[in-house]
């Protein structure tokens, strides 16, 4: 009697061949990232903060991880350094005649306001005597800072043109700009009594142009006087960003 032929067992079907392919790949991708990492700078810092963070969320971390110095107590800043919106917005309408008229050019900084005046209105050619039109610009700017706590930087501009001896009591446009500004501080000074503290006067000579002095209306440019204005004690507060002492320690790791 003839034996029986065992019967054959299928196997399963096994993978498809793209996923050979795509094994490969993966591997590859994965090794090139590891050797990313290993090439790769490690923040110490940033390690050192995950790791913190780490151990409080689950208490895997054995070591004691000191606390970082902080970098910044505010996210926010709570004061204005500059100019507030407020101040602004009474400059503008205390000078609207002059800036329309264009005897008075406003600009902004992040170092304060700027108001600039033509040297023509202010002075005479080589001189350092304010000229009489020129006072109700100070007295209304002097006023001014005395209701809203102001600084003034005062800076006198000149253009590059050497003043001719004998006609000016000046040898330089250094000591002619430094003339012009002591003179409006001094004014302010003597008749409105704002503290010299709150007063700065800038001798720039023709240091800082705003236009190329290879011109008439260049070197008309150039000669100004500039008023830079900023809070005396900038005390402008967000409501809900100022946090005091107390919050800090709150949100400070203990040593």
């Amino acid at each position: 009697m003839a034996k029986e032929e065992p019967k054959k067992v299928e196997c399963p079907p096994g993978a498809p061949l793209w996923m050979c392919t795509f094994s490969d790949m993966m591997s590859l991708l994965l090794c090139f990232f590891i050797l990313l990492l290993s090439f790769s700078v490690m923040d110490a810092q940033r390690y050192q903060e995950i790791a913190g963070s780490m151990k409080d969320a689950f208490g895997t971390q054995k070591e004691k991880v000191e606390p970082l110095s902080l970098q910044g107590q505010k996210m926010i800043s709570t004061s204005f350094d500059t100019v507030p919106l407020q101040v602004q917005m009474k400059v503008a309408k205390v000078f609207s005649d002059e800036i329309e008229g264009g005897v008075v050019d406003s600009d902004y900084s992040e170092t304060g306001l700027i108001l600039r005046v033509k040297g023509g209105v202010a002075f005479e050619s080589g001189s350092a005597q304010i000229k009489n039109e020129f006072l109700p610009f100070l007295d209304k700017l002097g006023k001014l800072a005395e209701e809203m706590d102001l600084s003034i930087e005062v800076s006198g501009h000149t253009d590059n043109i050497l003043l001719k001896k004998g006609v000016t009591p000046f040898h330089s446009n250094w000591e002619l700009s430094a003339a012009r500004a002591v003179g409006v501080v001094e004014y302010w000074n003597e008749k409105m009594k704002i503290p010299p503290e709150r007063l700065l006067a800038i001798a720039a000579a023709d240091g800082r142009p705003l236009a190329l002095n290879d011109t008439p209306e260049g070197r008309a440019a150039n000669r100004r006087v500039e008023f830079r204005i900023r809070p005396a004690n900038p005390k402008v507060v967000v409501p809900g960003i100022e946090l005091d002492k107390e919050q800090i320690n709150k949100v400070t790791p203990e040593p």
